[in-house]
């Protein structure tokens, strides 16, 4: 695959994550917190938790779904943005702080997005969260590319021998 059609098709990536994480954070407080409540509450449901611990289980739970999916979601936009700056011919050095830098201000620009959803409010720390999950999608990235490239170098070696 040719390395326009590859960088056209990861910035039509990062475009649909981007609009995804914008669309989250456009909803008010209430609706984003039933979506993790309902995610945490269906996990209570599947492993059976006891009714005597079921309430707390579930207002904590919610807490982190909501900051896994932070992470989740940011992840890809490192691998999509990581993916994308693959496809020009910078040091790897140079496209991970790309494309770290671009993940940390879309980060800072979605928690100001938030001050204007109703009941929902800007946090530094899901920023450094955010960014995180933008860094670990880079770091996916660039083990991915090591494989393949190790395992591109054994079949050439393997033809070599033959």
């Amino acid at each position: 695959m040719g390395k326009n059609l590859l960088r056209t098709i990861f910035f039509i990536l990062i475009i649909l994550i981007s609009l995804i994480i914008f669309g989250f954070s456009a909803q008010d407080g209430e609706t984003s917190g039933g979506i993790s409540k309902a995610v945490i509450t269906k996990i209570a449901d599947i492993i059976k938790v006891k009714e005597n611990i079921r309430n707390e289980f579930i207002i904590e739970g919610e807490k982190i779904i909501r900051k896994l999916a932070h992470f989740a979601i940011y992840t890809a936009l490192g691998i999509f943005s990581m993916s994308f700056m693959k496809t020009f011919n910078l040091s790897n050095k140079k496209q991970a702080l790309i494309t770290l830098t671009w993940g940390f201000l879309y980060a800072c620009t979605d928690e100001i997005h938030q001050l204007f959803s109703n009941g929902r409010n800007a946090s530094f720390l899901d920023v450094l969260l955010d960014t995180f999950g933008v860094a670990f999608g880079i770091l996916l990235v660039i083990i991915i590319i090591f494989i393949i490239n190790k395992v591109k170098n054994n079949i050439e070696k393997k033809k070599l021998v033959v």
